[in-house]
């Protein structure tokens, strides 16, 4: 895991720029406090820095910027490569000599041997830039589920790019602007989706996607991968158990992937069944014990969690380390908070992320499993459950007259009908398709109303959203829209964003078993 940032030129005009790119760079020392590197162009077209967080190959033969053998090749990467030893056997097969025992390399070759096509061949989470001296062009890109985060942007007909925004707004002539419309879509929904950011001209380049810029100037960006394209479907299968092994095999391989590592690993433990699942899989893995981490919250029995991690953690007889956050605690960090997510968040889980990373790098850990995607790719949220049982109402009472549905919805307000029944009602009278997002959005509060400039605006952001993904949707099947909608829009821009910037904000690497792209698949 680490951090990385670059300026692109075709006109070779990076000239001079080297002592901002610096700057830029050191912003980011959290994500890669161990080491810091950078590369200039001697053409002008091109200059990389990176911040190291050593996990793989901790000698310095893993310093970045790295090469290829004749220096025509250079990468900047944040991320880990799982499969890395079975591509670096590959490649050697092939001819290609490596020069140190990192996932790095294996890309800087990979990329010789096969060009942007290594990109699929990659299993695990990236975020790279590569530069290519031969063609003069850059190649930008990101892992399947948007793991690792990468944004740019252009000043002047230079494009930038950096894993965190912070380090763009250092940068000379980026300015630091409101984008009105990211804003709208943040009330609507509580976050802001691909690509745009809260910072007008300010991009995230999109989950499984690439950038190619070449010295033309013209600029390809594709999309290389998704679940529909089942590439590892399951075998047809007689009964439920050939199921049930098949899922425990992919469960447990990419448990063992994700303990790769040269550096300690441990796991965030609430007790639930994701992290449990985790922990159990590691202890198949693991010779030692395993060591658990987990954030309580005093005075708050509700949200504790700590009694189900705690039995837990018994039955698997872990390392069992705790912290109890207080009102205190959280006071006193909010401001570190803003800094290390650039952008609001509108997820308190970021608390409680941020003190149990902190714990776990204080005891040691630098590398942490966590359960994020299940919920998604079993639809385990009650909120899966209520819109599959409403579904036929829906679509009887959606084919009614407008007249009635508007009736409807209004008399079930007065009556007090809340929830998913509520929405489902609303949404009808608005002639809006079912659409799990942004249900509070759709309650209209005034203050809301107020900032987004009237109720349509509000309806208007929701439509947007909606339409976004029913454009990549290529099922009919319900409950496999909630899983993929679930997938695209609260993980990929939620629960993986608050993981890599709390994880990061400790300097320690978090890695997610369930998002594996062929259990995803």
């Amino acid at each position: 895991m680490c951090g990385i940032v670059g300026i692109y030129d075709s006109r070779r005009a990076t000239t001079g720029m080297q002592a901002q790119l610096e700057r830029a760079r050191d912003l980011l020392q959290h994500r890669g406090p161990d080491d810091r590197g950078l590369w200039v162009d001697p053409q002008g077209a091109c200059v990389l820095g990176h911040r190291r967080l050593s996990i793989i190959d901790l000698s310095s033969a893993g310093h970045q910027p790295m090469c290829n053998e004749d220096e025509t090749i250079w990468l900047v990467y944040n991320g880990e490569v799982y499969n890395f030893p079975e591509l670096c056997a590959e490649l050697q097969a092939l001819g290609h000599r490596f020069r140190s025992h990192t996932d790095t390399e294996v890309i800087v070759h990979g990329y010789e041997e096969y060009g942007v096509d290594i990109i699929s061949r990659l299993r695990g989470m990236f975020a790279f830039a590569l530069y290519d001296c031969r063609r003069q062009q850059l190649l930008l890109a990101r892992d399947r589920v948007g793991i690792k985060p990468l944004y740019h942007t252009t000043s002047g007909g230079t494009l930038l790019f950096a894993s965190e925004i912070k380090s763009l707004l250092a940068m000379p002539g980026v300015e630091k602007q409101l984008d009105l419309q990211a804003l709208r879509e943040y009330l609507a929904f509580g976050k802001v989706y691909n690509p745009k950011t809260m910072f007008r001209g300010i991009m995230k380049l999109p989950a499984a996607h690439y950038m190619l810029i070449k010295s033309s100037g013209e600029t390809e960006v594709q999309r290389y991968w998704s679940p529909y394209q089942r590439r590892f479907p399951l075998a047809p299968a007689s009964n439920e158990n050939d199921y049930r092994e098949t899922l425990f095999d992919l469960l447990q391989e990419s448990v063992r992937l994700r303990m790769r590592s040269d550096v300690p690993v441990g796991v965030f433990l609430s007790g639930g069944v994701d992290s449990t699942a985790n922990v159990a899989l590691m202890s198949r893995v693991q010779g030692s014990k395993v060591h658990t981490f987990t954030a309580g919250f005093q005075g708050q029995e509700t949200y504790d969690e700590r009694s189900h991690a705690r039995a837990a953690a018994r039955h698997f007889k872990t390392e069992h380390h705790e912290i109890e956050i207080t009102p205190r605690h959280l006071l006193e960090v909010l401001p570190e908070l803003a800094f290390y997510l650039d952008e609001p968040v509108a997820d308190a889980t970021v608390i409680p992320i941020y003190f149990v990373s902190q714990l776990a790098r204080r005891n040691g850990a630098i590398v942490i499993l966590n359960g994020d995607g299940s919920d998604e790719l079993f639809c385990g949220y009650n909120k899966y459950m209520q819109y599959l049982r409403l579904q036929p109402y829906w679509r009887g009472f959606n084919a009614l007259p407008r007249f009635i549905k508007t009736a409807a919805a209004q008399v079930s307000q007065r009556m007090g009908v809340n929830g998913v029944a509520g929405d489902m009602l609303v949404r009808a009278s608005r002639e809006i398709e079912l659409y799990v997002g942004a249900t509070g959005a759709l309650k209209g509060t005034p203050a809301l109303q107020e900032i987004l400039n009237g109720k349509a605006e509000v309806y208007r952001a929701v439509e947007d959203g909606r339409k976004m993904f029913e454009t990549e949707r290529r099922s009919t099947d319900y409950c496999e829209w909630l899983s993929y909608w679930g997938l695209r829009s609260e993980v990929e821009h939620v629960f993986l964003y608050r993981a890599d910037r709390m994880g990061m904000a400790n300097s320690i690497e978090i890695r997610v078993p369930f998002l594996d792209h062929h259990l995803v698949e």
